[in-house]
């Protein structure tokens, strides 16, 4: 059984609100219409269980989540492809991993932010979205990182994104020929440079984070000002991280 429409005729507050009162289990596919002339031409997958996001991706091949780390130069991509074979088909990857010593608490923290933020950050950039939400469709152990947030979350991180666009306007951070689409798709990407930059930095954000105050959102603006040629790895440090 699924449920499609578009996000013009449900909000994604009543999905998300809906999909966490009634834990529901499946996989919500978010994509802009075909006729829209925003079209994306890609998929965004993002699946939940009992209510709780779980993992996400832009691809349904089993390959997202160690796409995303071989993105990062934590270990080489021949132990990552290795050690991931002898995963158990019940245990999240993620989570193996970490076991395994392939990678650190603080990695899945950050590849869980960064996995969803890249699928959700789609209903910012587009005006008209749709949605399809499958239920009762299993998550591919492969693409979780052992991590969860309420499905709620979503709506803390549109709130979010509109108004560190609304900061990046006020400092002139945005090309003076972006528009439309265009100035969003600019502004999505430096967000999604901005975490790695607070993650190597050792900061503690999270888009996903509900409590985030106006000056914390400035202050994390102010890593725009920071070096962009940060190299994709970081040494070993004590992070603590609830899996699920």
């Amino acid at each position: 059984m699924f449920i499609t429409g578009s996000l013009q005729e449900f909000s994604l507050l009543e999905i998300s609100h809906c999909i966490y009162k009634e834990k529901k289990t499946g996989l919500l596919q978010i994509f802009s219409s075909p006729e829209s002339p925003e079209n994306s031409l890609s998929n965004h997958y993002i699946w939940v269980s009992q209510g709780k996001l779980v993992a996400a991706a832009n691809q349904l091949n089993n390959q997202g989540l160690v796409s995303l780390i071989q993105q990062y130069h934590w270990a080489s991509n021949r132990v990552v492809t290795k050690v991931a074979q002898f995963c158990p088909k019940e245990q999240p990857l993620g989570l193996y991993l970490r076991n395994q010593g392939v990678l650190k608490s603080q990695h899945l923290k950050h590849l869980f932010e960064v996995q969803l933020f890249q699928q959700v950050r789609i209903l910012f950039q587009f005006k008209d979205v749709q949605f399809k939400f499958d239920q009762d469709v299993p998550t591919p152990m492969s693409e979780m990182t052992g991590l969860t947030l309420p499905v709620v979350s979503l709506n803390w991180v549109l709130e979010k994104l509109t108004i560190l666009q609304e900061i990046f306007e006020l400092r002139n951070l945005l090309p003076d020929n972006s528009y439309g689409s265009n100035k969003s798709s600019f502004f999505c990407s430096q967000v999604d440079h901005l975490l790695d930059i607070a993650f190597f930095h050792s900061l503690n954000f999270s888009l996903f984070n509900q409590e985030n105050s106006i000056n914390k959102l400035s202050q994390f603006i102010d890593l725009y000002y920071l070096p962009y040629d940060l190299p994709k790895s970081m040494p070993n440090q004590r992070v603590s991280c609830a899996l699920a």
